[in-house]
């Protein structure tokens, strides 16, 4: 059922579960009201979140059903901002999936119209975040002072957002730390199988590696076990 669901859930709501200690508040606009089943439906809703070491957030989920109670005054095309408890559950339609919801709503007001993260802006959002990742300066400074070059960190931003343009996926990780740290070079005996259903998107990494100077060598363990245990969850796009 775990394996069934990944990709299928609600990506951005099952990240601020996981994170707990994350502080997150949503704003969405009403679409309609069940009666019925004592419904409110938001055609989209906004995240907007916080990690614990004070970085900020964003994303969004589309077609949202909550309770009702709350709700309790606004018409469908409100625009609303409050927070929310985010809980686990399991869909039990075509098979059994595990997704993530709201509920428990509280401090809600009626807002005016707001912007959503388009998904390019969700995919630069992970890019920045994967940059900051690899950086080999990032015990040495915060959110509010970045001491790397500006114009290497802007470079790598883009090689990383051009090598699969409009996805964000494992392999714009593993060329991230490649470039960095040069993992596969290091650690011996790598080839590329021809056979392998990922060996063009492999041999353009090991090329843009080899046509990008190499800045600084990192451990290799450090960096592998960072790669698989990243300190803030990842969102893959595609």
């Amino acid at each position: 059922m775990q394996m069934r669901s990944c990709s299928k859930s609600r990506n951005y709501f099952e990240m601020c579960f996981y994170c707990g200690d994350a502080c997150t508040d949503f704003k969405g606009k009403i679409d309609r009201f069940d009666p019925v089943k004592g419904k409110v439906i938001f055609k989209r809703i906004m995240v907007d979140g916080i990690y614990s070491d004070g970085t900020g957030f964003y994303g969004k989920e589309d077609h949202v059903w909550m309770d009702q109670d709350g709700f309790a005054g606004f018409q469908p095309g409100d625009c609303l901002w409050f927070s929310a408890e985010i809980y686990r559950y399991m869909r039990r339609g075509n098979g059994k999936l595990i997704d993530y919801g709201l509920r428990a709503p509280a401090m809600v007001r009626k807002i005016d119209a707001y912007m959503v993260p388009t998904d390019e802006e969700l995919i630069d959002q992970q890019i920045n975040q994967l940059v900051c990742e690899t950086c080999r300066y990032d015990s040495h400074c915060s959110m509010w002072n970045c001491v790397a070059d500006e114009r290497e960190r802007r470079e790598r931003f883009e090689t990383l957002k051009n090598f699969e343009p409009g996805k964000f996926t494992p392999f714009t990780v593993v060329l991230a730390y490649e470039l960095e740290y040069r993992i596969m070079m290091r650690t011996g005996g790598f080839r590329l199988d021809m056979k392998s259903p990922n060996y063009h998107k492999m041999k353009k990494i090991m090329k843009i590696c080899k046509a990008s100077p190499i800045y600084y060598l990192g451990d290799v363990k450090d960096a592998l076990a960072r790669m698989i245990w990243p300190d803030k969850p990842r969102l893959y796009l595609e």
